[in-house]
């Protein structure tokens, strides 16, 4: 029989811990806890069914199991957890029967109390009308405190006409104080001039200065919105090497943004780094500019920026890093011999990085090489990744590195790799994909690296014997949710207790997006770019599509914000984060996003007929 409770305060304060009700003041709490009756059942014992509604019972103690009418196994619900309402069980509302799973104790509010409730709250309303990828994507939202471009803006653009001559053109740049002017044509952008054009371009060679001034521009430059992001644009000026960008909006050019205004606005910047270390002529430089990455990491973090672009942020930091030393070994050992391509793999060439990652990378030669070639190319790897090792970038332990001569070879022996793979699919085979398939062009001559994926991908998409084998390799990482969607936790000998968020989290979803890619034949390593192109050629719905973008974010999201936490503290940054750590919220979410990406999991599985 169900009796009323005394000790209010206390009801409360475990319905703190508790999602929705956490949301709710300590006053309306209370009020809340005088409506509540308690109960106790009995292993075995039937405590309600989903229709007609007997309003919602929040778990005390034990546990209770949920089955359809047939009584088939839908979901397992522990202390702290709510069952009654209606749920949606793999994307799908079911009605249910609660069943005692064990012994246990609860605390029911009848139907007319849970509808008032919901009525006048609207917080706790629209959890309880929100479908599971709802909450998620809700739970993913950061609120950004990243500048827009149009607050960079000082004044309006200086612009002149397309006909103006060369040397007016410099008389107004002096007089205005400005490095760079916009050029019209008939009131529309379509050019750009900057000091280093007329350095470059003019004086350099000897151009008469009455000549045009669209003799010298940049035709059509790159532009950006006014209400693009900072990060956004620092991405592109990075990417293309750009030192300055008009600023667009819907009347017209607003203006000009410089690196300078970005580097002035933020006091440490990825731009920065990647800048300085291209000035850098050692290894010894490089590793002072690579000590100020942990405080631009945390910075990054704690700013509240978006997991997709932290990952891109750090990755073209490493990528500069890369580079950098390419280019001092090449000083060093004079010209390459032949036309060759410096390529990453893994969480680098997905540009995906974080504050803990190690070297992947390999070179695609043009041909195969003479003794003196290839003496030339193992300095140069050598000098690279002892390079990347000695700036904290360790090197890889299955040895997936330049390094290794297997994985520094011509053009035609990476096709020959890939050709056997993928005929002869044996396990290490298909470990060998899930790494090389994420492959991103770095250094030297880019058209070696697109004919190695044209190849690659081709050869997979048309062999769907393969890809079954690329698919049950997808699956030996499942979520730590367990038989009964309790977290699993591991322990690699070295670091407490904890969600390994990278092998039970990240890797499931990224092997996922994989399988899209190879179906559809996409090259793109990144995994969201990836999700992205698979909705848009018809491989992917745009819910599955959600689903894992939402999993994918709020995952990464909480493993940053760990890995942030311990460098703050001094500590090496892991991907395990202990339970206790976590709040009821966001383990509540985190459950909802592994049960997201297992049902994506169970979906592959039934596609390829994996077992």
């Amino acid at each position: 029989m169900p009796k009323k409770f005394h000790d209010l305060s206390f009801i409360a304060e475990f319905l703190h811990t508790v999602q929705p009700f956490n949301s709710i003041e300590t006053g309306a709490l209370h009020k809340l806890a005088s409506k509540l009756e308690v109960a106790y059942y009995v292993q075995g014992k039937t405590i309600l069914s989903s229709s007609p509604s007997a309003g919602i019972a929040i778990i005390r103690k034990g546990a209770v199991r949920l089955a359809d009418e047939s009584h088939k196994f839908l979901d397992k619900r522990s202390e702290g957890e709510l069952f009654g309402h209606e749920i949606f069980f793999h994307g799908e509302k079911k009605e249910y029967i609660a069943e005692a799973e064990e012994d246990c104790l609860l605390w029911h509010l009848g139907a007319d109390d849970f509808e008032k409730l919901r009525s006048e709250n609207n917080l706790i309303g629209e959890y309880f009308s929100s479908h599971l990828n709802t909450r998620l994507r809700a739970a993913t939202q950061v609120k950004h405190n990243v500048t827009q471009v149009r607050d960079l803006l000082k004044r309006p653009p200086v612009s002149v006409d397309r006909r103006m001559s060369i040397h007016a053109v410099a008389k107004k740049m002096s007089a205005e104080n400005v490095s760079s002017v916009l050029v019209m044509c008939d009131k529309k952008l379509c050019g750009i001039v900057t000091d280093k054009d007329l350095r470059q371009r003019v004086l350099a060679k000897a151009l008469n200065p009455d000549e045009a001034i669209e003799k010298v521009m940049t035709v059509n430059p790159m532009s950006v919105a006014a209400d693009a992001g900072v990060d956004a644009t620092l991405l592109m000026m990075m990417r293309q090497n750009y030192h300055h960008l008009p600023v667009m909006d819907e009347t017209g050019p607003l203006g000009l943004v410089t690196a300078g205004d970005i580097l002035r606005a933020q006091s440490e910047h990825p731009l920065r780094i990647v800048r300085d270390i291209y000035k850098q002529n050692s290894i010894e430089g490089l590793l002072k500019l690579h000590g100020r990455l942990p405080s631009l990491f945390e910075r990054m973090v704690n700013l509240g920026r978006d997991v997709e672009q932290i990952g891109r942020l750090v990755t073209l930091i490493t990528d500069a890093f890369t580079t950098r030393l390419i280019q001092l070994a090449e000083q060093s050992l004079g010209p390459a011999p032949m036309r060759y391509a410096w390529v990453v793999f893994g969480s680098q060439a997905r540009e995906e990085q974080t504050a803990r990652t190690d070297q992947d990378n390999g070179i695609v030669l043009e041909r195969d090489t003479d003794a003196d070639e290839a003496v030339y190319f193992a300095k140069l790897s050598d000098f690279v990744c002892e390079g990347l090792d000695k700036l904290g970038y360790v090197f890889c332990p299955g040895e997936i590195m330049a390094l290794n001569l297997k994985w520094r070879v011509s053009l035609t022996r990476w096709k020959q790799h890939f050709d056997s793979w993928i005929d002869e699919p044996e396990p290490k085979s298909v470990m060998y994909c899930s790494i090389f398939f994420d492959i991103r062009y770095l250094y030297g001559d880019k058209q070696l690296v697109q004919d190695l994926q044209n190849h690659a991908s081709t050869r997979a998409m048309e062999n769907r014997i393969f890809r079954r084998f690329m698919a049950t390799n997808a699956l030996l990482h499942k979520p730590p949710l367990g038989f009964f969607r309790r977290f699993v936790q591991e322990d690699d000998g070295s670091h407490s207790e904890g969600l390994n968020l990278k092998h039970r989290g990240i890797v499931p979803i990224t092997d996922l997006v994989r399988m899209r890619a190879l179906e559809s034949g996409i090259q793109d390593a990144n995994t969201f770019r990836r999700i992205e192109l698979a909705t848009v050629s018809g491989v992917m719905n745009e819910n599955d599509a959600s689903s894992l973008r939402d999993a994918l974010r709020l995952i990464n999201r909480i493993r940053l914000n760990h890995q942030s936490t311990q460098m703050m503290a001094g500590e090496k940054p892991t991907n395990f984060v202990p339970i206790e750590d976590l709040s009821p919220l966001l383990r509540r979410n985190l459950k909802a996003a592994f049960m997201l990406v297992a049902e994506a999991q169970k979906a592959l599985a039934s596609r390829y007929q994996v077992h």
